[in-house]
């Protein structure tokens, strides 16, 4: 049987935690983490505001750009389980920092070269640095703030993911049109060098007064035995299915194809880019109110059932009905993305089912199972595309918003999925410590 998460056992002898508590210093290193996160976000979102650009450059088709994006998904997914047991055995400040040097060296990379392999190479490296970032800031949470704070903290750090993904979708499109793509691209790498110093230098793993206890779980408990449990565990994969489900909205919509699916509705760039940024709010604001909710109600079964229905009808009109009214259009957006970020519950309920050694572990192995839709779904969407394009008679490819809602009609059937498999996720409040 599982120790409960403030204790920890080593032989006869079991070794209490002292109480943790909100301090001055747990919000800062909270802070510093989901600055990274804010960070990643702001450039994962790069490939959905300067879409035409790049294809222009690199010649490429709409399956061929879909790729491109998802070369960061193809590093973020799979690394998830080593980033969260490198995260357990050597603490966030050395991974953190080693991360947001690669993010920021592989969006100049990126920005540098006109061969497609080379921005390929970037976008991985891009990818490869961003997986350590969610799983971080979540340990930096589990080390420092008591547990009954984890959804809460959750939902904030979405919300600056999130904050980021604005700041992408809205400033990134203006400085495109100003300065072209390769230009923003460059400036988008200064803040990352900026922010690595400020990583090593001020980032600290955990309070001195628990190291002695988390190494010493280290030793009897190593991340690979809970790995083991995670991988045998139903419940954990059902946890990660609702959570790529739920956040297919940012993954395989917002981040890539929201701008040009809004653009074929009718509204101009910059309309389409405020417009995708509307998913990005929609999840910044409801991912905090859905933690703030659950531990209210104490549970985290029923707000999982009743944001994926909600969201999967409020995506079908979007897609399927959708109009060149503005308000029409980013509330659809807006009130889908919202109630989709209930999705910030699955890493709530993985760590209700872990134990605290391994707490980076679990969420990594969610995290990954989350990021399988982000590196799925835009290629598919893109090969979609390609297979229903009309040519017109200058045989240049015209995408219809028909061709776009038989390839984006996947996003609310992933959801009423998600509604389904909530049903079968048992209740894991219960096991929500009150540290």
């Amino acid at each position: 049987m599982d120790l409960p998460s403030d204790m920890v056992s080593e032989g006869q002898d079991t070794l209490v935690k002292k109480p943790k508590t909100i301090t001055g210093v747990a919000i800062l290193m909270c802070v510093l983490g989901a600055l990274f996160y804010y960070y990643e976000y702001y450039l994962r979102v790069a490939p959905s505001v300067m879409g035409a650009e790049l294809k222009q450059t690199f010649f490429l088709g709409e399956a061929a750009f879909g790729h491109l994006a998802a070369c960061y998904y193809y590093a973020y997914t799979p690394l998830q389980i080593p980033a969260g047991v490198m995260m357990d055995r050597f603490g966030p400040r050395r991974v953190l920092t080693l991360a947001c040097f690669l993010c920021a060296f592989g969006t100049y990379l990126f920005a540098a070269t006109t061969h497609i392999t080379i921005a390929q190479i970037g976008r991985f490296l891009v990818g490869f640095g961003s997986a350590f970032a969610y799983v971080g800031v979540l340990k930096i949470s589990n080390y420092w703030l008591p547990s009954r704070y984890f959804a809460l903290m959750a939902g904030l750090c979405t919300a600056l993911g999130m904050l980021g993904g604005i700041s992408g979708a809205v400033l990134m499109s203006d400085l495109v049109t100003r300065l072209g793509w390769q230009s923003t691209l460059y400036y988008s790498a200064l803040p990352g060098i900026v922010l690595t110093f400020i990583l090593w230098f001020i980032l600290r793993d955990e309070k001195d007064t628990e190291t002695e206890i988390v190494k010493s779980v280290k030793t009897t408990s190593p991340q690979f035995e809970g790995l083991k449990e995670m991988l045998l565990s139903p419940q954990m994969w059902i946890c990660g299915m609702i959570g790529c489900l739920t956040f297919l909205p940012i993954s395989g919509f917002a981040e890539v194809w929201a701008v040009s699916f809004l653009q074929t509705v009718g509204m101009t760039k910059a309309d389409a880019a405020f417009g995708s940024s509307m998913i990005f709010l929609g999840f910044a604001i409801g991912g905090p109110l859905w933690g703030i909710l659950s531990d209210r109600i104490q549970s985290r079964r029923i707000p999982l059932i009743l944001g994926s229905f909600i969201s999967a009808g409020l995506m079908a009109l979007a897609i399927f009905m959708p109009s060149t009214s503005l308000l029409w259009m980013y509330s659809l957006l807006f009130f889908s993305a919202f109630f989709a970020s209930v999705e910030i519950l699955i890493f709530a309920v993985s760590n209700d089912l872990s134990r605290s050694s391994v707490s980076a572990t679990a969420i990594s192995f969610t995290n990954m199972l989350v990021m399988i839709g982000g590196a799925l779904l835009p290629p598919l969407i893109g090969k979609l595309l390609d297979n229903v394009l009309h040519l017109s008679q200058e045989s240049m490819p015209v995408i219809t918003i028909n061709d776009f809602s038989m390839a984006l009609a996947v996003l609310p059937l992933a959801l009423i999925v998600s509604g389904v498999l909530s049903y079968l996720l048992k209740e894991s409040y219960h096991r929500h410590g009150n540290s």
